[in-house]
């Protein structure tokens, strides 16, 4: 949590924030979530002239030096996100980093990226043993760090998300 800011409060931080960031850029956006509350697969959805754009809105918090975890928890089938049409070219997740009560940077990508990368994260990991030797316990559990670390696979996101870092544009295209 971000100084004492329940989850709940950073989650409706970014999503407060991703509908102004939108509207000020003249799209019109509604949120599912007021009239469903906590809908299972979208947040927000966004239509410009002929454009419209599904979003999945998830915050979380950054620390000292932008570190920030973003994690979700896989469903009993191993999927990440409801409704997930590999086809559907208008899915996109929007990250939102929330420290002291506002969003410091977003990264708008497309939902496949985003769940083909924590799957595979979570493979690589699965993989690897805990430090005594033992094999990693099998969680829901999924979490790609954004700070760098030289010998770990879901660590670096900053990074290699970094053409999706306040990228507005994409929506666009």
């Amino acid at each position: 949590m971000t100084q004492g800011k329940s989850a709940q409060s950073v989650g409706r931080i970014g999503e407060l924030s991703v509908e102004l960031e939108l509207t000020g850029r003249d799209w019109l956006v509604g949120n599912f979530n007021s009239n469903i509350q906590n809908a299972a697969v979208y947040d927000l959805f966004a239509v410009k002239k002929n454009k419209k754009r599904l979003l999945r809105v998830k915050s979380y918090s950054l620390w000292n030096n932008d570190f920030g975890t973003i994690q979700y928890n896989a469903k009993k089938n191993g999927e990440i996100f409801l409704d997930l049409d590999e086809k559907n070219k208008d899915d996109f997740v929007i990250l939102c980093g929330v420290r002291e009560g506002k969003v410091q940077e977003y990264f708008i990508i497309p939902t496949q990226i985003v769940s083909k990368e924590l799957k595979q994260s979570n493979e690589v990991y699965h993989k690897g043993k805990k430090r005594d030797g033992t094999k990693r316990k099998i969680t829901s559990h999924r979490a790609l760090f954004l700070q760098e670390s030289k010998d770990h696979y879901w660590c670096g996101w900053r990074r290699k998300w970094s053409k999706y870092h306040n990228n507005w544009n994409l929506l666009e295209n």
